[in-house]
């Protein structure tokens, strides 16, 4: 699943992505994609005040960084028409505000953005640079015609050229697989450029108090040869110093998103509470026996963990941090899907 697909509407993608309503339904607000929500909504209502303007999602290949993008484009994209849905009344409660500004939303990914070809569609210009992308993306010819010298000559914008493509109003700017533009960008002479108009964009973004930025930046660490390594390591500095890393993680939380994923979630039901019981106090009457069963909690344990058994999770929880290739939650969802 990839995010310009949603944005673009691609008749592939799943309405589990496509259909927000849907996707609020099945995507289980973690304390972390919380925080990220709140802040982005306090920015984006025009609030500086413990928010940011850019955001790093630093996070484990296959953790959970797009599916984190996607909420945030769905609530930009649809405004006040996101109160309905669920979890949205919580991210309100969290940034204290009581409105979901709808804002100008552009998508930049890496793996859909070709350095040469660039992109264009039916009547479209060609944008040959991520700068002509998102100012087309936010303001159409307009916004493009500002940045058109500078598309053309791969030359990144900057000061009053920068400012003049971006709207005035609220404003995303979601940023999905960099590496992988910056790697196949390389050998072209893209790479400096694009440094360049980073830095220029999160500093921009610092300086609005309605424009916020999400940043995720790579792909496999074992897919990186050491000129990706060094990318990585510049791009995230610059994060680091512009903005705020989020570190999407959702270990104590994997058991409630296994549910919501695979299946037609609405709470424990009285035959689900009952098989419940009946192997918490077999286990409880057992724990002397047994590895990792605490009496107190065994209830709770079987509660969080149904329909699976809690040994079945224990065992991605230990052993997902050993296995260098296993795309965390995005792997666990797979196996058990598969069961």
């Amino acid at each position: 699943m990839h995010l310009d697909h949603i944005r673009t509407g691609r008749d592939t993608v799943s309405k589990d992505y496509s259909d927000p309503a849907r996707f609020f339904e099945r995507t289980y607000l973690t304390n972390s994609l919380l925080e990220l929500s709140s802040q982005v909504v306090r920015r984006l209502n025009g609030i500086q005040l413990e928010t940011s303007a850019v955001f790093n999602m630093a996070t484990q290949f296959g953790g959970g960084k797009t599916h984190s993008l996607t909420r945030l484009f769905h609530l930009a994209q649809h405004g006040e028409g996101s109160k309905s849905w669920r979890g949205v009344e919580r991210i309100l409660n969290k940034a204290s505000v009581t409105s979901i500004p709808k804002a100008q939303t552009a998508v930049f990914v890496g793996t859909e953005f070709d350095a040469i070809a660039g992109r264009k569609g039916d009547g479209e210009p060609t944008r040959k640079t991520p700068w002509g992308e998102i100012a087309w993306q936010l303001g159409g010819a307009e916004a493009f015609a500002n940045v058109a010298q500078h598309d053309e000559q791969g030359v990144s914008p900057a000061g009053d050229v920068l400012r003049e493509m971006l709207p005035t109003g609220p404003t995303l700017i979601l940023m999905d697989e960099l590496l992988n533009y910056i790697s196949s960008g390389r050998k072209l002479g893209l790479r400096d450029q694009f440094f360049n108009f980073l830095q220029n964009l999160c500093e921009e973004a610092r300086g609005r108090n309605n424009l916020a930025m999400c940043i995720s930046i790579p792909r496999s660490d074992l897919e990186m040869n050491p000129d990706d390594q060094r990318d990585h390591d510049s791009i995230k500095k610059l994060c680091d110093r512009t903005g705020k890393a989020i570190l999407m993680s959702a270990d104590r939380e994997m058991q409630e998103i296994i549910r919501r994923r695979l299946f037609e979630w609405d709470g424990l039901s009285k035959d689900a509470l009952a098989t419940i019981f009946a192997y918490a106090e077999w286990a409880a009457d057992h724990s002397q026996e047994l590895s990792g069963v605490d009496r107190d909690s065994v209830y709770e344990q079987y509660k969080s963990c149904y329909p699976f058994h809690p040994s079945v999770i224990s065992v991605f929880e230990r052993k997902w941090q050993s296995l260098p290739r296993f795309q965390r939650t995005r792997g666990v969802l797979r196996l058990l899907a598969l069961c």
